[in-house]
């Protein structure tokens, strides 16, 4: 299979920023995809932070097209480049940044369709009451996903209201019933799922979490180390106890797309094989 690609460069070089970085599977997923279309392209994890990010992004050889961004430099590359698509100013992040062929970077979010797509697969969240945990741009990438639904409600677990206040206007304004908890006082009726957004070995000081494990879902972002502190919470669950892992390989798909055809909406030709060999690559089985 042999796309038309929408680089100037014979054999482009792709990345994924971030700190840490090591422990990413951004690069296993990446080149999976590109072996698959028969493109000879390199991705690598390079670790810059929020000091060094501008420095990084001015001084790029113009053999890189295109970056995948992780925190804390979602928001940081904002101020970098001036052109951003799809959901970026509304969620205030973005996780790919893409060279065009004439030289200019444009700024997309990936993060929200990868964790819309992974709940679709455990069965969506249509009328169901969710607890999200925290309220960072990862959160609010969340909180968009769950708008393409139709929960009953979204709770925001925080250590801090002041600090959710963004976040919950944000929930508010995509049409959700969004309200705010604390970690000490989460309400009384049970969530139908748990989505956490906290690093994976943050354990919430919150007995309340106990409690539901033993009837709520669980897809907690972290992927490594895996099980979380949350998943061993729920090991004892017979529900669903998804980790960051199908939402990191569906959006590196719509990364994949954007760098190949220039649009992260835009279908990949053969894009269920390249699929595929993605999930393959980070050790996924349907």
């Amino acid at each position: 299979m042999c796309p038309t690609t929408r680089s100037t460069v014979n054999s482009p070089r792709f990345e994924v920023w971030g700190a840490p970085i090591r422990h990413s599977k951004s690069p296993a997923l990446h080149k999976a995809a590109y072996a698959a279309l028969n493109l000879d392209w390199d991705y690598r994890a390079s670790h810059v932070d929020s000091e060094e990010l501008a420095r990084h992004f001015h001084t790029l050889g113009p053999e890189v097209g295109g970056l995948s961004l992780t925190m804390p430099l979602k928001e940081g590359i904002l101020e970098l480049v001036s052109d951003h698509r799809g959901p970026v100013d509304l969620l205030h992040a973005a996780n790919t940044a893409v060279r065009d062929p004439d030289g200019g970077w444009w700024l997309d979010n990936t993060d929200w369709w990868g964790a819309w797509k992974t709940l679709e697969q455990f069965g969506g969240v249509d009328g169901q009451r969710v607890w999200l945990l925290g309220a960072g741009a990862t959160a609010r990438a969340v909180l968009y996903a769950l708008a393409q639904g139709a929960p009953e409600s979204v709770t925001l677990v925080v250590r801090s209201a002041e600090r959710a206040q963004v976040t919950a206007v944000l929930g508010s304004t995509l049409g959700l019933h969004t309200e705010v908890a604390l970690f000490d006082d989460l309400p009384d009726e049970a969530p139908h799922w748990v989505i956490s957004t906290l690093p994976g070995g943050v354990i919430p000081e919150a007995e309340g979490l106990e409690r539901v494990s033993h009837s709520a879902h669980l897809f907690d972002i972290a992927y490594d180390p895996w099980p979380s502190a949350l998943a061993q919470l729920w090991s004892g669950s017979d529900n669903h106890v998804v980790s960051g892992l199908p939402m990191l390989a569906y959006q590196a798909l719509a990364q994949v797309r954007a760098f190949v055809g220039g649009s992260s909406t835009q279908p990949l030709a053969g894009e269920t094989e390249v699929f595929q060999a993605m999930r393959k690559a980070v050790g996924l089985h349907d």
